[in-house]
């Protein structure tokens, strides 16, 4: 009998110690870890309501078939972002809606210090109660749709749908998942695109009409619709000019955007590599590296961000590499705080193309000429000096 209740005493401690605790966001709060970036050795079973969405349901990194979403949530319905859910799973029910604000729920994962504020990442969603919400679509113009934008706070997202119709400002960028993020203008405002999913294969260029659905987001005063989607309507017949130019070059013409903004051409910069930013990613197929006209005097100035190169060539990038890296270009700007100091840099936009510069005919950094690209049965084609090449620099007969 004894050593019946020993081993009953111990089953019910095993069980205690491995089943998944249910708390409320408040209890995650003071869970939450000391440390920033910090998570906790258990899960738990975190239940609140959905307070604010950061985003539209996009898929996973790792997994197409399973869509994500970031959103707050907090004990009550209301506005408060006491738990941050960064891409968390959506139940296979809501993958295309998404969720709603007041949407009971309960999110599953370790608890995280990001920030001093508990964080959830890549867990999966339980619906407890969905909130009844009347959401409607709408069409509207690029104007209308950065007025109705507007009228949301700053990091808020729209109850309702819009389907935003208009053309492409300047370039696409595209990063390695097949997501587009470019600028619609409204006179002297931009309606902003960012990360939106297309068909397979989808190029799009400046000019291009196309439709972008999605809620809107007021992000800082730029209103867009991040993790949308988008739909090519009609192509564009102007002529897409690419830039061939010197870092220096591509320097100059970056700062004289405004902090923040990027340029409506695409940019074939030519340099070394004089230092690796960041390693290259596997999982993300980029890698991020400063360039330089010259090797004896760098100037850490212009970075090459996040740009898609094969394993095969992330090899190759070394210092003193020369290289070139075809891109929209970007002003970076992070004003100065008490701890980090200003940041003021050019770079290329996310998801530039990559080639070591002695691969193909198209690049002469001696000179500032202009190539154009163009499509033509679907691909792109770059026509310098009577020569037709494709985007990898290979000569077209």
């Amino acid at each position: 009998m004894k050593k019946f209740f020993t081993f009953a005493a111990m089953l019910i401690a095993a069980v205690s110690i491995n089943a998944q605790e249910t708390i409320t966001c408040a209890q995650a709060k003071q869970l939450m870890p000391a440390q920033k970036d910090a998570e906790t050795d258990v899960e738990y079973i975190v239940v609140g309501y959905v307070t604010k969405l950061s985003s539209n349901p996009s898929p996973s990194r790792t997994d197409a078939n399973v869509m994500q979403q970031r959103f707050y949530m907090d004990d009550v319905k209301g506005s408060a972002e006491t738990v941050n859910c960064y891409w968390c799973d959506l139940p296979e029910e809501y993958k295309e809606t998404g969720l709603n604000i007041g949407d009971k729920i309960s999110v599953k994962g370790k608890i995280i210090n990001y920030n001093d504020q508990p964080e959830l990442k890549n867990a999966p969603i339980t619906m407890i109660e969905r909130a009844e919400v009347n959401i409607e679509t709408f069409d509207v113009s690029v104007c209308e749709a950065i007025e109705e934008g507007s009228s949301l706070n700053d990091g808020a997202t729209s109850v309702d749908i819009f389907r935003v119709f208009g053309r492409l400002k300047g370039a696409d960028a595209v990063n390695n998942y097949g997501q587009h993020t470019f600028d619609m203008a409204c006179e002297d405002n931009d309606f902003k695109a960012y990360l939106c999913a297309g068909a397979e294969g989808l190029e799009l260029g400046k000019g291009d009409s196309v439709m972008v659905t999605g809620k809107l987001y007021n992000y800082n005063g730029t209103i867009e619709i991040s993790n949308g989607k988008v739909e090519l309507l009609e192509k564009s017949t102007i002529e897409v000019v690419v830039v061939e130019a010197t870092v220096a070059q591509a320097v100059a013409a970056a700062k004289n955007l405004p902090q923040g903004g990027t340029s409506d051409d695409i940019y074939a910069v030519t340099g070394y590599v004089d230092s690796i930013a960041t390693a290259y990613n596997e999982g993300y197929g980029n890698i991020s590296f400063f360039m330089t006209d010259n090797m004896d005097a760098p100037t850490y100035d212009f970075e090459a961000y996040r740009v898609k190169v094969t394993k095969e060539q992330a090899d190759k990038i070394d210092k003193g590499v020369k290289v070139t890296v075809t891109a929209p270009l970007k002003h970076y700007y992070v004003a100065a705080t008490d701890e980090k100091p200003e940041i003021d840099l050019a770079e290329t936009v996310e998801g530039g193309t990559f080639k070591f510069a002695d691969e193909s005919a198209v690049i002469n950094v001696t000179n500032a000429a202009q190539s154009v690209k163009r499509i033509e049965n679907g691909q792109i084609i770059i026509l310098r000096d009577g020569v037709r090449y494709n985007m990898l620099g290979t000569e077209i007969r």
